[in-house]
């Protein structure tokens, strides 16, 4: 290939990386460039340009997709701005799948792969919302928060009342609750607890913690938000909840809980699974908490 051979190779693959509407443009502009420099270099050199003379320049110049990134910088696929919750979620998704993995054993299951497509659907949707953003500025955007602290009195009591019925009252009396919660529709029995477990140190921590919590959400009411120690409690409460209720799917999964079989098959992923993301949640919480800007002290005066 002779020298402006090579030349128009590099510019077509250049172009190639462009978006059409300016593969033209950077193309004119950067064949004359490459061009100037060449002659130029002969000069020096005091000798024809040849083949190796324009592989050296374009040697410097950078592969072409570097060039074209010059002319147009393509967005990433995953903003780096979404990498922190990108990584949660990645995060979330290998925890689950590893619990879900312990307490539900399936021959042929591969969870490598369940992993991989796990990522490759948060690749997905983080892109697209990447895109939206890029088509729609505004629609995504920021909206101010009322911070960590900020539980209003209903939200207090919404969460009192809500954490008293489903998982204090269901996990205290379940065939009670079945029966009242389905008007006697499905048999109660299916959730008959062993009289082992019934009457075990486990099931005796979990009721307390789960006890524990609507007083919390109490003193939230009373003190009309959050503060920092309650703060600290919710995800001290939250953290021994979630790890109470991922030993309590082993348990289940060892025929232990229910007196049931079948419940105790059905029941073992779901006490797993929300135990993970329970203690999860409580984790990043906890990061929320050691991470948190404090007020400035002009702040803190106004508010004292």
């Amino acid at each position: 290939m002779t020298a402006n051979e090579v030349i128009e190779s590099y510019v077509r693959d250049v172009a190639a990386c462009l978006p059409r509407g300016k593969r033209n443009d950077v193309a004119f502009e950067l064949r004359a460039l490459l061009g100037d420099e060449l002659a130029a270099k002969a000069r020096i050199e005091g000798r024809s340009p040849d083949r190796a003379m324009v592989m050296g320049l374009l040697t410097g110049f950078g592969r072409p997709a570097e060039v074209a990134a010059r002319y147009h910088q393509r967005p990433a696929l995953i903003e780096p701005a979404d990498t922190h919750h990108f990584l949660i979620w990645t995060l979330a998704g290998a925890v689950s799948i590893s619990v879900l993995s312990a307490l539900s054993p399936e021959e042929g299951r591969d969870n490598g792969d369940l992993f991989l497509k796990w990522v490759g659907s948060l690749v997905i949707v983080f892109a697209l919302l990447g895109w939206w953003r890029r088509r729609k500025p505004g629609t995504l955007g920021w909206k101010p928060g009322r911070g960590p602290d900020s539980m209003s009195r209903p939200a207090a009591l919404l969460a009192l009342v809500a954490t008293a019925i489903f998982p204090v009252f269901m996990y205290a009396a379940p065939e009670v609750f079945v029966r009242i919660m389905f008007l006697g529709a499905i048999p109660s029995s299916g959730v008959q607890l062993a009289e082992e477990f019934r009457q075990s140190g486990h099931r005796t921590a979990t009721l307390i913690v789960l006890f524990l919590l609507p007083v919390m959400y109490a003193a939230v009411f009373v003190q009309g938000g959050m503060r920092p120690w309650t703060n600290w409690i919710s995800c001290a409460l939250h953290a021994s909840l979630g790890l109470l209720l991922a030993a309590q799917g082993g348990l289940a999964q060892q025929g232990l809980v229910f007196a049931s079989a079948r419940a105790n098959e059905v029941s073992a992923p779901i006490f797993g699974l929300t135990g993970a993301f329970t203690l999860l949640c409580a984790l990043y919480v906890v990061y929320q908490e050691w991470s948190r800007i404090r007020p400035a002290p002009a702040m803190l005066a106004r508010q004292a």
